[in-house]
C-alpha cells in the first residue's frame, strides 16, 4: 500500500491584538478496494457495500471510520477486536456487540496520515486482506487489476 497523502488545511485567525495564529488540521482520504481479497474474516458482500472512500477528513476520524468498517464487515466482530490493542487513551472509540454484550475500545491518538496508513496496513495484514485500503483510488476492474490491459489479460479466456 502506498503512503497516504495528507493535505494540510491552514486556517488563519486574526487575534484581537493583530497577531496571526495558524491552526493546522491534517486531512486524509482512504480508498476501499471493494473487489479485492476480503480475507477469511470479512464478509465480501458487506465490504462491497462500503463507500468508495473514507474522507477526506481529519486523520483521527478517517481511521475510526475505516476500523469501524472492518468491525462491521467481520463475520465475527470479536475477531477484529482481538487484533486491536486495548489501553489507548485519547483516540476515537470503536464499538461492537458480541458475547451478548456491547464492547468498546479506544484507538490510539493519531497525529499524521502516515500513522493511519501504518495502522490500517497492520490491521489488514492481521485480517489477511492486505489490499483493502489505499491512498489511491482502485480500478473499477476486477480484483487488484489497476488498468484495462490487466483486466483484459485476466479475462482473456472468458471472451473466447
Amino acid at each position: 500500500m502506498s503512503a497516504l497523502k495528507a493535505c494540510m488545511l491552514v486556517h488563519l485567525l486574526e487575534l484581537t491584538n493583530g497577531l496571526h495564529f495558524f491552526f493546522f488540521f491534517f486531512l486524509v482520504c482512504v480508498y476501499v478496494n471493494k473487489h479485492g481479497n476480503s480475507g477469511p474474516h470479512l464478509d465480501k458482500k458487506k465490504v462491497q457495500q462500503l463507500p468508495d472512500h473514507f474522507g477526506p477528513g481529519p486523520v483521527n476520524v478517517v481511521l475510526q471510520q475505516a476500523v469501524q468498517a472492518c468491525v462491521d464487515c467481520a463475520y465475527q466482530s470479536k475477531t477484529v477486536f482481538g487484533f486491536l490493542k486495548s489501553g489507548h487513551h485519547g483516540g476515537e472509540m470503536i464499538t461492537a456487540s458480541f458475547d451478548g454484550e456491547k464492547h468498546a475500545i479506544n484507538l490510539p491518538s493519531v497525529n499524521s496520515a502516515s500513522f493511519v496508513l501504518r495502522f490500517l496496513e497492520k490491521l489488514c495484514h492481521s485480517l489477511q486482506c492486505d489490499n483493502l485500503f489505499s491512498s489511491q483510488p482502485f480500478s473499477p476492474y476486477v480484483g487488484c487489476a489497476h488498468s484495462p490491459t490487466e483486466y483484459d489479460r485476466n479475462n482473456e479466456g472468458e471472451m473466447k
